[in-house]
């Protein structure tokens, strides 16, 4: 068995794009496939608590961004 440089493996390379292409949308569809589910219902509903989740703590982070403005613009703190 002979070692190849660097070099010489670099130049002898070639990547098949429509094989690696295949193989990341694979992967991709089974991430998407455990993070959602895989039934089209299971899809909906889970797609549906996300959405819900991000609006409610975006609704959150917002008040609590409102009161603390408020709190620092209208209240004298001691000593400041």
């Amino acid at each position: 068995m002979v070692k190849k440089g660097k070099a010489e493996r670099r130049q002898n390379f070639k990547a098949d794009m429509r094989a690696i292409k295949k193989e990341d949308v694979r992967k991709l569809q089974e991430t998407y496939s455990r993070f959602f589910g895989a039934e089209p219902e299971e899809m909906k509903k889970n797609s549906s608590n996300i959405r819900k989740k991000v609006y409610v703590f975006g609704f959150a982070l917002t008040i609590i961004f409102g009161a603390l403005l408020y709190l620092t613009k209208n209240v004298k703190f001691v000593g400041f």
